[in-house]
């Protein structure tokens, strides 16, 4: 049930990052909630649960932003993957710590994303459009993971069992 309602969370999310971005122009360069997502599931979930979620917040993103197909949710999953790889060595434990974290991981993601449009054929995707506009992505995704920590953190929070034993 918790990874149903981190999904809905991501979904509603980026159906609002796509319907506030669009209209400003914001198609290249913008705030990346669902890489935001994604490492959320990298460091907060279990492997298989975060695997899911990644690949099902990668759907919607290519679902919700029109570009070639499967290509967002193979860049999702592989960049699960890198956060999973990453995790052992980054404490995020506070809504500061994961935007320090989301930045990086996000310009590994727009590297993925950049590859993959090499290897593919994207006309959509201005490549070179989208190595000018990774810094200004990752500072916007930092920016959105400030936003997306304390709704996933409080999802987190309702599902946590409280410690039972003899001494409370």
């Amino acid at each position: 049930m918790k990874l149903v309602s981190l999904l809905a969370a991501s979904l509603g999310l980026l159906a609002t990052e796509c319907a506030l971005l669009r209209p400003m122009g914001l198609s290249v360069a913008r705030a990346d909630v669902g890489v935001a997502a994604v490492l959320f599931f990298a460091l907060r979930s279990q492997a298989l649960e975060g695997a899911f979620g990644a690949a099902a917040v990668g759907y919607f993103v290519d679902v919700l932003s029109g570009q070639p197909s499967g290509l967002y949710v193979f860049a999702a999953v592989f960049t699960f993957l890198l956060a999973r790889l990453v995790s052992p060595f980054v404490e995020a434990k506070s809504a500061l710590a994961f935007a320090a974290v989301a930045a990086p991981i996000d310009a590994l993601h727009n590297l993925v994303v950049w590859a993959l449009s090499l290897v593919g054929t994207a006309p959509e995707l201005s490549r070179a459009a989208m190595l000018r506009a990774m810094p200004l992505t990752a500072m916007l995704t930092a920016l959105a993971a400030l936003l997306v920590w304390p709704v996933f953190r409080r999802l987190e929070g309702i599902f946590e069992k409280p410690d039972t034993g003899l001494l409370r």
